[in-house]
């Protein structure tokens, strides 16, 4: 495992604030790999608001602030959504895409995936949690993808890099993707 991958107990810690006990797959993708990004073409949000400007690059209060916004832009889910209390935000893709829990229903274990797909400005609900949905999309389980950054679609060996290695390795002046010295590209 890389250098600065898994969460810090402070980061799981950190649910309460949001008044919810997140869903339990999410907490373990966090133990194994902390927040950061998917192929360079997804992030993974973690708990809490950002303190500092070196800390991380996304977290589920900001992202949950813009999902909000986005399903006041356009109503989300029918009947599925209570309102924009009810979204929390795990992730965003390169499309500016928002991926979603809809917290309506409990325990946190059976909160569906709801994403904000901005290419076509309009929620979908998927029945499965943050880590199945990912599988699905990297299997190509759903007929079509469900996010608009395609190119994780079909990844076979999907690389995740934690947001404090990517940073590390910018410093370093490497490239966190492509590796290689950062001005060449």
């Amino acid at each position: 495992m890389p250098p600065g991958s898994g969460a810090e107990a402070d980061e799981l810690s950190i649910p309460g604030h949001l008044g919810e006990r997140l869903p339990e797959d999410y907490l373990e993708f966090l133990s194994v790999y902390g927040g950061g990004s998917i192929e360079d073409a997804l992030e993974v949000a973690v708990p809490g608001k950002s303190t500092s400007p070196g800390g991380p690059p996304l977290t589920i209060s900001e992202a949950t602030m813009e999902a909000r916004k986005a399903w006041e832009f356009e109503k989300a889910g029918g009947e599925r959504i209570d309102g924009p209390e009810a979204i929390l935000t795990w992730g965003i893709d390169s499309s500016a895409d928002l991926l979603c829990w809809v917290t309506s229903e409990s325990p946190a274990d059976s909160w569906p995936v709801a994403v904000f797909h901005r290419g076509k400005a309009r929620w979908a609900i998927h029945d499965c949690g943050m880590v199945d949905f990912l599988v699905g999309v990297f299997q190509e389980e759903f007929d079509e993808c469900p996010i608009g950054e395609l190119s994780l679609r079909g990844a076979r060996e999907p690389r995740f890099l934690n947001w404090r290695e990517e940073k590390r390795l910018i410093a370093a002046g490497v490239h966190p993707w492509k590796g290689g010295p950062l001005q060449s590209f």
